[in-house]
């Protein structure tokens, strides 16, 4: 109850034109409007229509910008920084290997305990 007051008490502040036609128009708009964005919300949708360069987050049914606002290509990132957000090439995603040669590699540990000469064994 009241929130109605408060949002009908702003809708009279806010259309102070003088025309009866602008307060009617109001009047009439306002509820449409607020049923239309809770239809939207109920079908899983925003509560507004997002703009270019933003999405619609399903979660929370708020409209929630994009990276570098939805310019850059598939084959560029999005670099936001202090002066603002530009699209960079993006890196290769390749891996390469050096043919030079190289030491073998040594070989495992062994399981085996080493074998320590028997001193109670005759010398050969």
């Amino acid at each position: 109850m009241r929130t109605g007051v408060l949002l009908a008490t702003a809708m009279l502040f806010s259309c102070h034109t003088g025309s009866s036609n602008t307060a009617a128009g109001a009047l009439i708009m306002t509820p449409l409007a607020i049923g239309s964005s809770a239809l939207s919300r109920a079908q899983g949708g925003c509560y507004a229509v997002c703009q270019q360069g933003e999405r619609c987050n399903e979660k929370n049914g708020l409209c929630e910008a994009l990276p570098c606002r939805g310019l850059c290509k598939a084959s560029e990132t999005c670099e936001e920084g202090f002066f603002g957000v530009k699209c960079l090439p993006a890196a290769p995603l390749s891996v390469t290997t050096s043919t030079a040669a190289s030491k073998p590699a040594p070989p495992p540990p062994s399981s085996e305990k080493p074998k320590v000469p028997d001193a109670a064994a005759p010398k050969q």
